[in-house]
């Protein structure tokens, strides 16, 4: 999407600003996003102004509404008592002395820290990580008065326009809204709030996760401002939804001319690597980045997941270590643990170290999925699917945990359900052969050949989106680099059919593959299938052909033996 570029040295000027605005009110990673951005541009040439000139915005960050400017001196005193208070984690206390305070910076932070109480008890009453008071049960009890409040403060001013400083309220009545299930309301004062004030990363995240699916991306693209932060944010929510297209990377490159040195921006590439499954490119990424900087902790959960998917457990081992000599007590690092002790099949610790994970952080997403999986494979379904359900929960835009649904139902022979959540995982990742797989055999399950076959041919496009079908106009095509696994199953869906013509079609196509893959069980199977279908249609020399094959070596050598036998017995000889 192309917007309007800043000058640098305003850009400059902006982030600066953010930084400081962000921290003031104690969001402390949008704070902490700006100063990386900031820190990550080229060098700017030395402005003519005096070198000694301390810019206002440096020393505080004013209101530009004059009116505002004034209430914001009259309670300094009080505001930076309360963001003291804050900064030691006495919310309570914080929202306290700020109950009196009219102006909407003091308000907010009034209002802030009170949500955050609500949170923090809410995750000491739900005490143990999938025991009886998670989830749902245990609410933030603070949400309804917040809401209220606003809602008030907003009644009163009527019509009036909104300014700068409602930005903050406008992001937080978002975050609230979302929490309320009430997430067409939350989108749009969330877009409200980034057009208003585009710099705070926060509000960007946040509307981030009220969109599902890239039709809700689209949608609201002409609502978002003529700023750069609409760039890093539709990059971001393509990295989320799975988009790996050349235009993505186009504009990451562009994004990077401006932000050369942007480790969130190469964090972004490597996903897209990884989303992409070119694993190589993105360890070799993330390999760059613990280098510049190896204490660096963001997306490190990301990184084992890489390092576990090509079992490479030295390096994963020395990562964890990495990461726990910088904090034990991060989510990243405990996500990083149980990923080395899952690689070992210690899935007793591993899920010892991801549910410590949730412990820390409720939503960190990686922390359920994986905690899904590791119940998978101690074959706990029940604990699989609570953890896959939080997991969608906390992020819907995770295939990973709709797929792991979808499995973890199967194994309870529930098929319908199963084929729902493949449904969901297949619309967030429609190319990628391993959904339509899954639909595939669980259509073969309901005895539903028909949805099968198509489920199958669409596994086989995904596999190789150019590539004409395998079988078309009754001949065998050419193609190369298609699956026989896949092939043999929409055969086998042809022989449910009573379609045994099309199945030899789907056979000898998986033959013809076997030039590529070489022989395979699967290419044994076909041609151990046609070796009988020969035989059926009395063509005594192609059975023979193909049975011989089969009878130097292989699972079938015993059938194919006996087929011989078979084929001599009706020849006479």
């Amino acid at each position: 999407m192309a917007t309007e570029l800043p000058d640098q040295h305003e850009l400059q000027s902006v982030l600066q600003t953010a930084a400081l605005k962000c921290s003031e009110r104690c969001l402390f990673h949008a704070a902490k996003w700006a100063a990386e951005c900031l820190t990550s541009m080229a060098p700017l040439p030395p402005s003519a102004a005096d070198p000694t000139f301390v810019p206002q915005t440096y020393i505080h960050p004013t209101s530009s509404n004059p009116s505002e400017a004034a209430l914001e001196a009259r309670e300094l005193n009080v505001y930076l008592l309360a963001k003291s208070y804050f900064d030691t984690h006495e919310y309570d206390r914080c929202s306290f002395v700020l109950q009196g305070c009219t102006s909407a910076k003091s308000r907010f932070l009034h209002l802030y820290a009170r949500y955050i109480a609500g949170e923090k008890r809410r995750d000491e009453d739900s005490e143990m990580v999938l025991g009886p008071l998670d989830g749902a049960v245990t609410g933030n009890k603070e949400l309804q008065s917040i809401l209220t409040s606003l809602e008030d403060y907003y009644g009163q001013r009527g019509g009036q326009d909104f300014y700068e400083d409602d930005s903050w309220l406008l992001f937080l009545y978002g975050i609230v809204l979302q929490k309320q299930k009430s997430e067409d309301k939350a989108r749009q004062a969330l877009i409200k709030s980034v057009n208003l004030y585009p710099y705070n990363w926060s509000a960007w995240q946040e509307l981030g996760n009220t969109l599902g699916t890239l039709t809700d991306l689209n949608k609201i693209l002409h609502s978002l401002p003529n700023n750069i932060m609409t760039n890093l944010f539709v990059l971001s929510t393509s990295q989320e939804l799975y988009q790996t297209t050349d235009s993505i990377h186009q504009q990451l490159s562009d994004l990077l001319m401006i932000f050369p040195n942007s480790s969130w921006l190469k964090t972004q590439r490597a996903l897209l690597f990884y989303h992409a499954r070119d694993f190589d490119e993105a360890e070799s990424i993330f390999d760059s980045l613990t280098k510049e900087d190896p204490h660096r902790l963001d997306s490190l959960d990301h990184y084992s997941n890489i390092l576990y998917v090509m079992e490479r457990r030295p390096k994963l081992g020395f990562i964890a270590q990495l990461a726990s000599s910088t904090d034990k007590f991060r989510p990243e690092t405990c996500c990083v643990i149980g990923n080395y002790y899952s690689l070992k099949s210690e899935h007793e610790k591993a899920v010892m170290y991801f549910r410590r994970a949730l412990t820390l952080d409720r939503t960190f997403l990686s922390a359920w999925t994986l905690m899904g999986h590791e119940y998978v494979e101690m074959k706990n379904t029940h604990a699989a699917i609570e953890a896959y359900r939080r997991a969608v929960d906390v992020n819907r835009k995770d295939y990973r945990a709709w797929y792991g649904l979808g499995l973890s139902y199967e194994v309870l022979e529930m098929h319908y359900y199963a084929l729902f959540y493949f449904q969901r995982a297949a619309a967030l990742r429609p190319y990628d052969p391993q959904m339509w797989q899954a639909m595939g055999s669980c259509f073969d399950r309901m005895n539903r050949p028909s949805e099968a076959i198509k489920a199958f041919k669409r596994a086989l496009i995904s596999l190789s989106p150019t590539a004409p079908p395998p079988v078309s106009s009754g001949e065998i095509s050419g193609q190369r680099g298609l699956d026989p696994a896949i092939m043999i199953n929409i055969a086998h869906m042809h022989e449910k059919l009573r379609q045994p013509k099309e199945a030899a079609k789907w056979m000898e196509a998986c033959l013809v593959e076997e030039e590529n893959t070489g022989v395979t069980t699967f290419t044994g199977k076909a041609r151990m299938w046609l070796a009988r279908w020969a035989f059926l249609n009395e063509d005594w020399a192609r059975s023979t052909e193909l049975a011989n094959e089969l009878a130097q070596d292989g699972q079938e050598v015993e059938e194919a033996k006996a087929l011989l036998r078979d084929i001599r017995a009706r020849n006479g000889h």
